[in-house]
């Protein structure tokens, strides 16, 4: 994998693919580049295990955009038979989750290495 990415910073561990912002800033142009750079991720270096880091800060982003990306990743990779695990969620993160009601749609951990645990 040694390829790069606008929006994140990927390494593996095994099979998992781990990867995190590289800002927590994101306008909707690097919303939309972070949604190509995962899918790259998925269609291109075959991810099926992905841990997605949005901490230690919270994402400050447009909230929407964002949200409809991670569903549309999420939809990809199970369709691919994988899956998503999203790690260090801010609590102010989290509630953004939960106040559109998809805090049940995706699967969190406290932190990266607790989310690959998880895969086992």
């Amino acid at each position: 994998m040694g390829r790069q990415y606008r929006q994140i910073e990927v390494d593996q561990e095994g099979d998992v693919f781990c990867a995190r912002l590289r800002n927590s800033r994101l306008g909707e142009e690097d919303i939309y580049g972070f949604s190509e750079d995962i899918l790259e991720l998925i269609n291109e270096d075959g991810c099926r295990k992905l841990v997605l880091e949005l901490g230690p800060k919270d994402p400050y982003c447009l909230f929407s955009v964002f949200l409809a990306k991670l569903v549309s990743i999420k939809r990809r990779l199970d369709k691919n038979g994988g899956q998503l695990k999203l790690a260090s969620v801010g609590p102010e993160t989290y509630r953004v989750f939960e106040i559109c009601k998809l805090h049940n749609l995706f699967d969190f951990a406290p932190d990266r290495q607790k989310a690959i645990a998880d895969f086992k």
